[in-house]
């Protein structure tokens, strides 16, 4: 199989996963500078949640799965992905 196509693993520390933000940047096909800003400043809900181990930000992994991703704009609309990088589900709150 090739290595490009298996889903990414994430890093287990001390019995926790993580992501690196590179790994968590592909899964949500976004950029790092990107997921940087999400873990600095965070969205109009709330910030990534990290574990810095020298001075190396590390994602928890389920963030990847509990982390409210919003749409840009003043849209009201929220949504997650799955283990494997899909969009899981997208949902308008009233």
């Amino acid at each position: 199989m090739d290595k490009f196509n298996e889903p990414l693993s994430p890093v287990q520390i001390n019995g926790e996963d993580f992501y690196t933000v590179k790994q968590f940047a592909v899964l949500t096909n976004r950029s790092e500078q990107s997921v940087r800003y999400l873990i600095i400043k965070g969205n109009r809900i709330r910030k990534l949640l990290i574990k810095k181990l020298a001075e190396k930000p590390f994602i928890f992994a389920h963030e990847l799965t509990d982390f409210p991703f919003t749409v840009a704009g003043k849209s009201i609309d929220v949504y997650h992905y799955t283990k494997d990088g899909k969009i899981e589900e997208e949902k308008v709150k009233a």
